[in-house]
């Protein structure tokens, strides 16, 4: 016959192994660095759009009215090519928070915006070709891949 103490102990060594899985599983998670960007800003967009300039400003500089607790990074990007034109992409917390920003977004001339999941992206130019920036902006929404739910 096996003493209850015994008993307990066949049973706490069985436990342990699992315990040490679940320390090892948080542990490894706390260690997780930050997913990286799409590599939404290329240097060549649609053959004429040519990168000159590439950055992660500080929220604070952010030009756009973004709630900035909920944005967790920012990327802008300058373009030439047929015009000029600047993009900056706001990666965010939520999609629930992109799509709100834009439902609420004010059109404003020579900007277009769009979201994508948890991505808000603004497009402003200074005299551009309407072709070109349409196969720009084609380019920054297929970067980021198809919305969810779509099919096609």
């Amino acid at each position: 016959m096996v003493s209850p103490r015994s008993r307990r102990s066949v049973q706490e060594s069985n436990l342990m192994p699992s315990r040490n899985w679940l320390w090892l599983a948080v542990v490894l998670c706390g260690c997780r660095g930050e997913a990286p960007l799409p590599d939404l800003f290329p240097p060549s967009v649609a053959g004429v759009w040519h990168r000159t300039a590439l950055a992660s400003p500080p929220l604070s500089s952010a030009p756009d009215p973004v709630p900035r607790t909920a944005v967790n990074r920012l990327q802008t990007a300058t373009y030439e090519g047929p015009g000029k034109l600047e993009a900056r992409a706001y990666e965010l917390d939520s999609p629930a928070v992109a799509l709100d920003l834009a439902q609420r977004w004010r059109p404003s001339a020579d900007t277009v915006f769009f979201y994508r999941d948890r991505f808000f992206v603004v497009v402003k130019w200074d005299q551009a070709e309407r072709k070109s920036l349409e196969a720009f902006v084609r380019e920054l929404e297929a970067r980021l891949g198809k919305p969810k739910g779509e099919t096609t």
